[in-house]
């Protein structure tokens, strides 16, 4: 069995090799649908989340209101996203993903999954629980240092 230390470089390694991987990826399908990587994720966010209000995506995605609206009309006029009422709140809008929307990022990413799902099944049940933890753990870790950056100027951590 390989030493502690070299399975936590080759982790380190791959995490880092996965993470260029998925910026590539990432940049290769906002190309393919005309969009900037921040409607990307923005995308992202509405698919995985549900509709959502525009105020909720601009603090997730940490734009301004105003930056946000003219994100939303980019993705409108592309066809990827319309404004719908919030029925649970009078005055506040939803961003929905189009049957459009929905139908090419079904298509581009079908193969795709089917691989990874082929792939997680050479994982027993408690692998596959152990990799969940460690990607959670990571993405806390990522998020936490994110903040902190985002609460510390380049001008005032070199004073």
């Amino acid at each position: 069995m390989p030493d502690r230390e070299a399975v936590t470089a080759a982790l380190g390694a791959a995490m880092a090799d996965l993470q260029a991987a998925i910026d590539a990826d990432d940049q290769a399908l906002a190309d393919h649908l005309g969009v900037h990587r921040t409607d990307l994720r923005c995308l992202d966010l509405a698919f995985r989340h549900g509709p959502l209000p525009s105020g909720r995506l601009a603090r997730m995605l940490g734009l301004t209101p105003g930056s946000m609206t003219a994100l939303v009309d980019r993705l409108i006029k592309a066809g990827y996203v319309r404004r719908e009422p919030d029925p649970a709140h009078g005055r506040r809008v939803l961003v929905v993903p189009t049957e459009h929307a929905v139908r090419i990022v079904t298509d581009s990413l079908r193969d795709r999954l089917a691989e990874a799902h082929a792939e997680l099944d050479k994982f027993s049940d408690a692998e596959l629980d152990a990799i969940v933890r460690f990607l959670r753990s990571a993405t806390d870790r990522h998020e936490r240092a994110a903040a902190r950056l985002r609460g510390t100027s380049h001008h005032d951590r070199h004073r």
